[in-house]
């Protein structure tokens, strides 16, 4: 049976927040317990409700999102935050938010938010520890008695998911408890390049390039702008 994930809606908008409801209504498991309009409002429901995830909007009244997200201490809650000024991206990321939804968000960009949140639940309940191997090309993932060796040369990307990072080879994922800076020392240099705060990927697994974006078999990925210059040159 497949997990249930609750979530609030913080947002001042009317309209914004049945964008929201609608959104997630399609998706099974997402339930919503509570929707509100002011910030302060959202602290109670927090402590009551405990939401898995937080939908916060950061322009509202009394208190930001931003404020309110730095108020609240809770390594469970997975806050996305939803706004119309791309310029409060890095502020978000800073506060180790899962995801951040530009206004007005497309159905395909919420359907991706949807089954990331999905794969990080279910993937969080058995996080592996993570370990250089010893062989020079490996990484060994472990939960107690369980180990995979994964080479680094199958290793498409990784993306960063609060304090953990997934691992993705083809047919295949991993969730290690380890940061993605973290996990990015740990390679060896120059085989992997960061091309967004949320992504590392394998160049070689590179196909395309156009825009902001990178093509890998069977994955798209954006490209921050701070990072363009890293995928310069590359095919």
């Amino acid at each position: 049976m497949e997990e249930i994930l609750k979530y609030l809606i913080v947002e001042d908008d009317e309209i914004d927040r049945i964008s929201v409801e609608t959104a997630a209504e399609k998706f099974p498991f997402l339930k919503r317990i509570a929707s509100c309009s002011h910030p302060l409002d959202a602290v109670e429901l927090i402590r009551t409700c405990q939401p898995d995830i937080l939908f916060l909007d950061i322009e509202m009244p009394g208190i930001n999102g931003l404020q309110l997200a730095r108020r609240l201490k809770s390594d469970h809650l997975l806050l996305v935050f939803i706004t119309s000024h791309a310029e409060f991206a890095v502020d978000g990321y800073e506060l180790e938010a899962f995801d951040y939804l530009l206004k007005p968000f497309s159905t395909e960009r919420f359907t991706r938010l949807a089954l990331r949140l999905r794969d990080f639940s279910l993937l969080r309940q058995k996080a592996f520890a993570f370990e250089r191997g010893q062989e020079a090309e490996t990484l060994v993932v472990k939960q107690g008695y369980e180990k995979h060796r994964i080479q680094l040369r199958d290793i498409l990307y990784l993306e960063a998911m609060k304090d953990y990072t997934r691992i993705i080879v083809p047919g295949k994922q991993y969730l290690v408890l380890a940061t993605l800076s973290s996990m990015q020392e740990q390679l060896p240099a120059g085989r992997f390049i960061r091309i967004h705060r949320s992504y590392i990927v394998n160049p070689d697994k590179i196909t395309g390039i156009g825009g902001n974006k990178v093509s890998l078999p069977g994955h798209e990925l954006p490209v921050g702008k701070i990072y363009k210059h890293a995928i310069s040159g590359i095919l």
